[in-house]
């Protein structure tokens, strides 16, 4: 092998390492979840078409771990809708349930309620969902009006309180959560739907990681490992 050639892959591999942890520091300077909802005959009352999108993101601010959540109506704008409520289940790394940060609560959902039950039974959480944002404290009620429409979405702050795990911790906790709940674990409530805003819809939600967090979730893990001293 040349020796020009030799030089490079040595280059190469003292470089390989810097690279990962830059890679990590921008997949995890914004660790996110998605979760999505779409109406379809085995996951909705109604089976309207209309969808939605709950995104987590996690930081930290003088010691204390912060979930924003993006409440986004993905419903075509020409059929239109409303979503007026969200329901949550949370991992039991928790100590306690997660409260709104001072001046965290939006335009519109400006209730957290904990162990809501919903109806249909066949939707209902185990116990009840963890977190039920609203903008009334009721699920199937709250006007629709100030709700982000289809095309809109709204941001709430929920204060996790102080932890001892950082933020891309949490994302791996709730991402690995999501992933292996069997039961119902989020719920949407959609009203003012279609072109007369007559119908409404309640939508179960799913969890299919992203690209970027699965590519994060392997480059966070590598950081973290450390390896073992062979004993002779």
């Amino acid at each position: 092998m040349a020796l020009v050639e030799k030089r490079a892959k040595a280059w190469r591999f003292l470089f390989a390492p810097i690279g990962l942890l830059a890679a990590v520091s921008v997949a995890a300077a914004t660790p996110i979840i998605q979760l999505d909802f779409l109406a379809t005959p085995a996951n909705s009352t109604e089976n309207t078409g209309v969808s939605g999108r709950l995104t987590l993101s996690f930081t930290e601010n003088a010691g204390v771990d912060y979930l924003t959540l993006t409440i986004a109506n993905t419903t075509p704008i020409a059929m239109g809708s409303k979503l007026t409520a969200v329901g949550m289940e949370m991992p039991d790394e928790l100590a306690t349930l997660p409260v709104f940060a001072p001046g965290g609560t939006g335009a519109y959902f400006t209730r957290l309620n904990n162990n809501v039950t919903v109806s249909p039974p066949w939707m209902n959480a185990p116990g009840g969902y963890d977190l039920m944002i609203t903008s009334d404290g009721s699920f199937e009620g709250g006007g629709p009006n100030g709700a982000p429409a289809a095309g809109e979405e709204h941001t709430v702050v929920l204060s996790l309180g102080s932890t001892t795990k950082s933020p891309e911790e949490w994302a791996g906790i709730f991402n690995e959560f999501y992933l292996q709940t069997a039961d119902y674990y989020t719920i949407a409530r959609f009203q003012a739907v279609g072109p007369d805003a007559e119908d409404s819809d309640k939508v179960l939600g799913t969890h299919t990681p992203e690209p970027a967090t699965l590519v994060f979730l392997a480059l966070t893990s590598l950081v973290y490992w450390k390896p073992r001293m062979r004993v002779r």
